[in-house]
């Protein structure tokens, strides 16, 4: 899908959120010099232009930034909306980041209040955008199961392993994340964003939490199996599944890097396009328990308990498609009650808890 037509598009399958955030963009042109897929970031060929395309604001010690991804990496050149990154500066930090990935066609725009929850918890908290045009299941329909696998490897690393999608090093997760950061030590030097880098050149993954909504869902899973995570939570997902009662893809059930007690999945009961009974299936097949906690009739603390289930009932339910699929981390249908998310209390227990 050209990234031209996501403006377009997405009012059809995505809410947008009320809330609406100014950015001032500054446009660089410059000429990318090709690079080896392989290539590590440090020998990425492209600058970053700190300040440009860049905004901030700050709200009673909470502070806002919207950073196009060029401005971090002039060789960025898919998926252009803003990454949003939060830091409360007033609440003890807990050395820790919340990395957000969104769904197919979502933003990072869209699931803002979770991440400003993370803030509030003394996470450092990120909201990034990568290359989410389209979704793994029309990708890879009508190719090898390994399709999935694959796709989710280049989109992540920017190597030339899936003939599904067209991803190269500079627009890869992997490397989004590693220049936001960059950018992020030389904008605010008080946050002490380098902490989460090792080398310069790699996110710190053990000090990571990484969650995201559908696409995004399943990618927090995708990672916590190569990398070591301080978390991974699934929201309205459980990775990928082939086509109508072909199961899982294969790689959904590989072993995991990440301790399995550190990985969790969170599911509305009415999700229009997950089957909650088939994400329940999908992460006991991960490895993670039995035991299904109904946040509605639930109180915290959850022990050990790793799969979520929750009938809260979306904002905006009737002027949207998808209400309960979004309900979860979509600003636009996830409920707010006397100014706190009616899900901040599960947010926190599964992605982003004080240690």
């Amino acid at each position: 899908m050209r990234p031209l037509l996501r403006p377009l598009l997405r009012p059809l399958l995505r809410p947008r959120p009320a809330l609406q955030f100014g950015l001032i963009a500054i446009v660089v042109v410059s000429a990318c010099v090709g690079t080896e897929l392989t290539a590590p970031l440090a020998d990425v060929p492209c600058a970053s232009t700190p300040g440009s395309g860049v905004s901030v604001s700050e709200n009673a010690g909470l502070s806002t930034w919207a950073v196009l991804p060029r401005s971090t990496d002039i060789c960025i050149t898919q998926t252009p909306d803003s990454h949003f990154v939060y830091r409360h500066s007033t609440v003890p930090a807990v050395a820790r980041l919340f990395l957000f990935l969104p769904g197919t066609l979502a933003t990072a725009r869209d699931s803002r209040l979770i991440l400003v929850q993370a803030a509030r918890t003394g996470y450092h908290s990120i909201g990034l955008m990568y290359p989410n045009e389209q979704s793994l299941a029309v990708l890879c329909a009508a190719r090898p199961s390994a399709c999935f696998g694959d796709t989710r490897f280049e989109i992540l690393t920017g190597q030339g392993t899936s003939a599904a999608v067209s991803v190269d090093r500079a627009n890869s997760i992997e490397n989004r994340v590693v220049r936001l950061l960059q950018l992020m030590r030389t904008v605010e030097p008080a946050g002490n964003w380098g902490q989460f880098l090792v080398g310069d050149s790699a996110p710190a993954w053990d000090k990571i939490s990484v969650a995201g909504h559908e696409q995004g869902g399943g990618f927090a899973l995708f990672i916590a199996q190569r990398h070591v995570v301080a978390r991974a939570t699934a929201y309205s997902s459980f990775g990928d599944a082939l086509a109508t009662g072909g199961g899982l893809a294969p790689w959904v059930t590989r072993a995991y890097a990440t301790p399995i007690t550190r990985v969790f999945g969170v599911i509305s009961t009415f999700d229009e396009v997950i089957s909650p009974s088939a994400a329940l299936a999908a992460w006991t097949a991960i490895g993670l328990g039995s035991a299904l906690v109904d946040i509605d009739i639930t109180a915290m603390p959850y022990g050990t308990a790793q799969r979520f289930i929750t009938a809260v009932t979306p904002l905006n339910g009737f002027t949207t498609r998808y209400p309960n699929h979004s309900v979860l981390t979509v600003d636009f249908n996830t409920p707010v009650r006397q100014g706190l998310p009616a899900l901040a209390g599960v947010w926190q227990a599964v992605s982003f808890p004080r240690p």
